[in-house]
């Protein structure tokens, strides 16, 4: 017997967005992408995917009663906002990260979708890495004992505009958040303590900003591991993103991603294809398989992989990052 199809809305077609609408009309049968809500719609580009509405405002959306479930992607100060208002419209919630720059708004979030009996899944995309989640397995299996170690990179390719940092909520809030969770999701462990090392090395405007492009995060865990995580805003080579675990038996690692597995060897010498340039590319199953196992717990009516309180604690953490590289010392995450 067919599964009755999800019916779905979008909020926000930006970058993110478009990507989000473009994966589950074309990737997921048995989601109905009835409507896209965006403060400048382009209507060329919602008929070109076969959904048929296309609105300015938001309310379109939470005032369709056949929409069951709703993927915010708007900019991140309005997101404890929509989730609100689409929680009091009886919506199933994803959003996307941040919720919001302070632990305290993630909560209100989270409280307005528990009150209204939501599920709220946060787009953590990197927990649906095929690599990642192959390192976790190995971690949470034990092949590799009791893990002792683990190091994170995360450089992007290229600066972003400067006009993106003002609002962006800085390298630790934006940037390293996903690496907060990677961590959590990787050890199985809650991050208790934070020491951040920060400087700008690549673009001087970036702190007049406020902000800076090169960090250096040690953390311990619960469990007793250590843990670091590297952070770089241009690499120049490509979108580097790395993970390794090391534990009391073995180590296990998830290495960068190229277009091909190719090797040429030749007398000049031996060369292989750069890292994919950017998130898109880098974590294109990650994105899609986010968007399944949302519309599966909607469908089946079972909590989401990744919850608002996921969310809550690593923004918990970004919070210690950075305090630690305000005051240089070591801070408590509480």
């Amino acid at each position: 017997m067919d599964r009755k199809k999800v019916i779905a809305g979008l909020i926000g077609a930006g970058r993110i967005g478009k990507m989000h609408a473009r994966n589950i009309t074309t990737q997921l049968p048995d989601v109905f992408l009835k409507t896209v809500a965006d403060c400048e719609p382009d209507d060329k580009w919602v008929n070109s995917l076969g959904i048929p509405v296309c609105a300015e405002h938001c309310q379109v959306v939470l005032d369709d009663p056949e929409i069951e479930a709703v993927v915010i992607a708007t900019p991140s100060a309005t997101h404890v906002d929509m989730i609100t208002a689409a929680a009091k419209a009886g919506k199933q919630i994803f959003c996307e990260k941040p919720v919001a720059f302070e632990a305290e708004k993630v909560g209100q979030a989270v409280a307005a979708a528990r009150d209204a009996g939501v599920g709220l899944q946060i787009g953590f995309n990197r927990r649906f890495d095929p690599d990642f989640r192959a390192v976790r397995d190995a971690v949470t299996s034990g092949k590799i004992g009791t893990p002792h170690i683990i190091r994170i990179t995360n450089r992007d390719p290229v600066r972003p505009a400067l006009d993106f940092i003002p609002d962006s909520g800085g390298l630790f809030m934006d940037f390293s958040i996903h690496d907060f969770d990677m961590l959590r999701f990787l050890s199985g462990s809650e991050v208790v303590r934070v020491y951040a090392a920060g400087a700008v090395l690549i673009d001087p405007e970036i702190e007049k900003l406020g902000d800076i492009d090169t960090a250096l995060i040690t953390l311990q865990l619960a469990s007793g591991a250590l843990c670091i995580i590297d952070l770089s805003r241009e690499t120049h080579y490509g979108y580097d993103q790395q993970v390794e675990v090391f534990g009391s038996e073995g180590s296990i690692s998830a290495r960068n991603t190229t277009p091909t597995n190719t090797v040429l060897s030749t007398a000049q010498g031996v060369f292989s294809d750069q890292p994919h340039y950017s998130f898109v590319e880098r974590y294109e199953t990650a994105f899609v398989e986010e968007m399944r196992a949302f519309f599966t717990s909607v469908r089946d009516g079972t909590p989401p992989q990744v919850t608002g309180e996921d969310a809550q604690l690593a923004v918990k953490i970004a919070q210690a990052a950075q305090d630690s590289y305000k005051h240089n010392q070591p801070v408590e995450v509480v």
